[in-house]
Formats: C-alpha cells, sequence, structure tokens
C-alpha cells in the first residue's frame, strides 16, 4: 500500500511540477566530453513514507563546443517509467569569467510527450548563476598526470516558462512564468564531479489547496528541492 501511493505521487509529479537542477554551472575544456547522472526533486510529504525529495531521475551528455560554450542533452527514465517521455537539451554560456569566479547563462528546452495519448509539450527554461572556486589545488607529480581538485561554490536563479493557456490536466494555466532560486556546490577530484543542489521551487506562488503537500522554506508558497548529481568528465 505503502509503494503504490509512493508511485502515484510520482506520477503526479510527472505532470504537475517539472524542475531539474543545474546541468554544468560551469562551462566544459574546449574538445572534452562529460556524462552526468540526477537524481531528486521537489521535497513532497508521500504517505506512510513522510517528507522526502522525489527520487526523479536524468541521465544526459555534455560537450565542450568552445572554452565559454558547452552544450548538453538529458533524458529522464523516470518519467519513461509512467509514460512519459522527456528530454532536455540545451546549452552553458559564460559570457563572464574574472578568475575563480563567473556568471552563466543555460537555456534549455524541455520537451515531453505521452506514450499512450501522443500529446506532446514544451517548455522554455533559462538558469543564470553565479559561481565562486573558493578553493582549487593542482599538483604535477612526474609519475601521473597530476591530482586536480576545486570547491565551487554557486547561486542562482531559473526561469521555466509555460505557454500553454492550459496544463497537462486541463485546468487553466494560471502559471505562465514559473521562478526558482537555486544555491549549490561542487566537490571535483580529478575526472569525478559531484553536485548538490537546494532549489526553491515557484516561490511566488501558493501551495494550498493541491494533490501533493509541499514542504516550503516559505510556508504556504512554493516548495522545496533536494537533487544530488554526478559527472564524470571525459578530456
Amino acid at each position: 500500500m505503502i509503494l503504490k501511493s509512493f508511485l502515484v505521487f510520482i506520477g503526479i509529479l510527472l505532470v504537475s511540477f517539472s524542475c531539474a537542477p543545474s546541468r554544468f554551472v560551469k562551462p566544459l575544456e574546449k574538445g572534452s566530453h562529460a556524462i552526468q547522472v540526477h537524481l531528486g526533486g521537489p521535497i513532497a510529504k508521500v504517505p506512510g513514507v513522510g517528507a522526502i525529495p522525489l527520487p526523479l531521475t536524468s541521465v544526459g551528455y555534455g560537450y565542450g563546443l568552445k572554452e565559454n560554450l558547452t552544450l548538453f542533452g538529458n533524458v529522464h527514465p523516470t518519467a519513461m517509467m509512467f509514460g512519459v517521455g522527456q528530454l532536455d537539451i540545451g546549452s552553458v554560456w559564460c559570457p563572464w569569467r574574472k578568475e575563480s569566479m563567473g556568471i552563466t547563462l543555460q537555456p534549455t528546452l524541455n520537451l515531453a510527450m505521452d506514450f499512450y495519448t501522443g500529446a506532446k509539450r514544451f517548455w522554455p527554461q533559462l538558469d543564470v548563476n553565479y559561481f565562486w572556486d573558493y578553493a582549487r589545488l593542482r599538483t604535477k607529480p612526474s609519475s601521473s598526470r597530476g591530482l586536480q581538485k576545486s570547491r565551487t561554490l554557486y547561486a542562482g536563479m531559473s526561469h521555466w516558462i509555460d505557454p500553454y493557456p492550459t496544463e497537462s490536466q486541463g485546468r487553466k494555466n494560471q502559471q505562465f512564468w514559473i521562478p526558482s532560486l537555486q544555491l549549490g556546490h561542487l566537490w571535483q577530484r580529478n575526472q569525478w564531479v559531484y553536485q548538490v543542489e537546494l532549489k526553491a521551487l515557484a516561490p511566488i506562488y501558493s501551495n494550498e489547496n493541491i494533490v501533493v503537500d509541499y514542504p516550503s522554506f516559505l510556508g504556504n508558497r512554493g516548495a522545496a528541492g533536494l537533487y544530488f548529481s554526478v559527472n564524470y568528465l571525459i578530456k
């Protein structure tokens, strides 16, 4: 019974509250490749389980086209389990960078198709992040390529656009612009990069009188989200 309720809640979230962490906070080096795995989602109170971040997943790939421009794409396995083909494609551009800090813009196009009805939707998105490499260490012993470590803090804002007059459940859409605030941290050790991100999702909208109970930093507005990611860099 608990498992059934848990799966129903995930199904509701997939069509009512799409969100994901920042894909690449910093652009990859030119010519580099990366594989990404993401886990997490809005924190919801699931009957019989409690308040947990929903285990929504995505797997993706990134390519450093230029020193300040990375292209990426992701597929969403959890959505596929519930009959929704979902993917996102986008880029990360760094228009300003100075020593250990910079600003990145991440325009993204989110696409979804219901396998059962054939219904299709798309949602444009723009993330803006400020990052700070507050700790960096690089050694070059003669016996290896060297050890590279870095620690990065970042903060930013995400803008999700829903251009449809009705929601996927048939209700009138009253949330054409859905902002979110994010705060995260990156740990890099050679090719491995670990990421954790905390989000304040849709903080300008009420979370009362809806199907899912979302705990929020702001009481009766928005929801909290928690995400974990692992990147493997291929140079």
